[in-house]
């Protein structure tokens, strides 16, 4: 394996004896602390034993989507849409972005409140690390007692999983004070008692007298990082995408500047007093613990991948279009929207779309099953918008959404449609940042397929001519629910793309959407063709190139077999992250290739290492590039 310089960072030393010190304060399986500290009373006999009630998390790079999100938690995206009232058609949020996930809180037989999440479990997992992507809502300890049989550090792949929250239910004294939730807020550092009354227009009082139900005495003068408070509100939240300092909640009864004042002196000798220890000590916590977990917090917030079935009443039909309105679309067919093949630009009630000739045959086996509604609709796949189905043995069509900026082929080995669509005099290319983004949508896209959807669907023909680019550079699988044409190699580089075990008349498996997907990674690092005539060596395929270049620990080849065009606008260390996963993913025994999700683990860390705010190099291109290509 191509190995990259290892650096260590310097320590002070009296640092690291503190952070020694003060290690035990990690609520973790290894070295967990009392449970009081996180847990709120109640009593069984009481009538507000149980509540609808909100718990809050913030999205991350990793953990931005609601599909993911969703699917994290076991809880319907729908629902989760509807309680930070998104429109239904809401994937994505910004960045450090609160986001309100609807639990159910019950009172136990233990005499503490909780709420149970249910999920399935993939291969790896940890209780540690779900523990530390929900920022404290739970602990390792409290998901063991749920799950005593499980291993700690490697759950077992597709195991129920029972995953206990914490939270609590207005009193009956608090319902008359108006107070009808409790939100279940994971402390972050730098948090304050003081600022969180401001931030939710409430009294510090409020606050401490809602927090008094804890097992352990409420410390206000000292939050700490990973639990859980409460937050009483009246109504919910409803938060806008603001700066991380304003959460964006709700506003009521103003105070006015002199009751901030007075709270500033009342509680401005304790902060005052503590607060350099304690903001010293949070920070060395939280660096000693983000130190401990670094290894393996990729994996731990990629769980947020985790399957769950999700339900919608919500239906998005496949439309049917008549062949009149389909030629009202292209100028009947005109050359001049001719994309390639016979596909052809469109534009109908205001939309572009992919028209995409076919027979009637073909047209009979695709699984329209698959876009009926949006529990199959992801960011990352070309979507089915419509049919139209012709008499006899006429042509039909398929229509499907549009991709401005056509293919991952033609941007890395150009084509006709680069020469036909695209402004000649412009050298056109992907940099290094849209490089990995690209990589990454794509694995997201194969994670729902194999992992998410059920029954798992394998594609059966990744390349980089399936892959298509919208206007912002987003990648999208097409051919998806279409009939499997991985035997159709009218073109020799469709061979590159198989797998040593694919045979055409045998079951397909994830592992052979991973070998090809490995082959695409290739694509992206070299600039070369699956398949490609080199002097001297014959004919070479990429995913045996790359096992010579990885065995030979050769820095200094592969560098000379990147893709010229980046020259060197690129992390050599991330190509090397990339050259091993893509040797990884062609192994020929296909056991010892990645899953998925396993991929988007390290896709995420390298895209995540990206320099912020890069501007990205896009070329000017025409009305209508490529969308969606003959399969070849």
């Amino acid at each position: 394996m191509i190995t990259k310089p290892q650096f260590r960072p310097f320590f002070v030393f009296f640092i690291w004896v503190l952070s020694s010190a003060l290690e035990h304060n990690f609520p973790n399986c290894e070295n967990p602390s009392s449970q009081e500290n996180f847990t709120f009373h109640c009593n069984t006999n009481e009538s507000q034993n149980h509540c609808d009630t909100f718990a809050l998390l913030r999205a991350t790079s990793r953990f931005s989507s609601l599909t993911n999100l969703s699917s994290f938690l076991g809880i319907n995206r729908i629902a989760l849409a509807q309680a930070n009232n998104f429109s239904s058609n809401t994937e994505f949020v910004p960045r450090d972005q609160p986001l309100l996930v609807p639990i159910q809180c019950v009172c136990n037989g233990g005499g503490f409140f909780e709420a149970e999440l249910t999920r399935t479990a993939l291969k790896g997992e940890s209780f540690d690390g779900i523990a530390s992507v929900l920022e404290g809502l739970t602990d390792c300890e409290a998901i063991r007692e749920k799950n005593p049989s499980l291993s700690l550090w490697n759950v077992g792949e597709k195991v129920k999983l029972v995953i206990p929250l914490r939270c609590a239910c207005p009193s009956s004294y608090e319902i008359n004070q108006k107070v009808n939730f409790l939100i279940s807020y994971p402390v972050s550092e730098g948090d304050s008692v003081l600022d969180l009354a401001l931030k939710f227009n409430l009294t510090p009082e409020t606050i401490i007298s809602a927090n008094n139900r804890s097992g352990a005495s409420f410390k206000p003068q000292k939050l700490l990082p990973l639990s859980t408070i409460l937050i009483p509100v009246e109504e919910k939240p409803v938060f806008g995408s603001r700066e991380k300092s304003d959460l964006g909640f709700p506003q009521g009864k103003r105070k006015s500047k002199m009751w901030r004042f007075g709270i500033y002196v009342a509680l401005g000798g304790v902060v005052f007093g503590a607060g350099i220890a304690i903001l010293a000590t949070f920070w060395v916590i939280q660096w000693r613990r983000k130190k401990e977990i670094s290894g393996k917090m990729a994996d731990l917030e990629l769980q947020q991948l985790g399957l769950s079935i999700r339900t919608t009443s919500e239906k998005r039909l496949v439309e049917t279009y008549t062949i009149e309105e389909l030629r009202k679309a292209t100028e009947d067919f005109s050359s001049s929207n001719l994309i390639e093949g016979s596909v052809f630009h469109g534009r109908l009630n205001g939309k572009n779309l992919a028209i995409k000739g076919t027979n009637t045959k073909t047209l009979a086996k695709v699984e329209l099953g698959l876009f009926q509604d949006t529990t199959h609709h992801h960011p990352n796949i070309i979507r089915l918008i419509g049919t139209c189905s012709a008499e006899g043995n006429s042509d039909s069509f398929l229509v499907f959404e549009y991709a401005k900026n056509g293919s991952l082929k033609d941007w890395l080995h150009g084509g006709l449609a680069m020469k036909s669509h695209f402004i000649a005099s412009c050298y056109c290319f992907l940099n290094w940042s849209q490089r990995l983004k690209i990589c990454l949508d794509v694995a997201m896209a194969l994670h729902y397929m194999h992992h998410i959807m059920i029954p798992s669907y394998v594609h059966g023909n990744i390349k980089s001519r399936n892959i298509f680019l919208d206007e912002e550079f987003v990648a999208k699988i097409g051919n998806f629910g279409l009939p499997n044409v991985a035997t159709e190699l009218s073109q020799s580089w469709s061979k590159g793309y198989l797998a040593p075990e694919y045979t055409p008349q045998g079951n397909l498996s994830p592992s052979i959407d991973i070998f090809a997907y490995g082959v695409v990674l290739l694509e992206v690092l070299s600039g070369k063709t699956p398949i490609t005539e080199e002097t001297g060596e014959g004919r070479v395929w990429l995913s045996e190139k790359i096992k010579s270049i990885v065995q030979a620990n050769n820095a200094e080849g592969l560098s000379e077999w990147m893709d010229s065009a980046l020259g060197e606008d690129y992390s050599f260390d991330g190509a090397v992250t990339l050259a091993n996963l893509a040797r990884a993913c062609v192994e020929n025994d296909s056991s010892l290739r990645p899953s998925a999700g396993e991929i988007v683990e390290k896709l995420s860390k390298l895209v995540d290492d990206l320099p912020e705010g890069e501007q990205f190099s896009i070329c000017e291109s025409s009305s209508k590039p490529l969308a969606i290509e003959e399969d070849k």
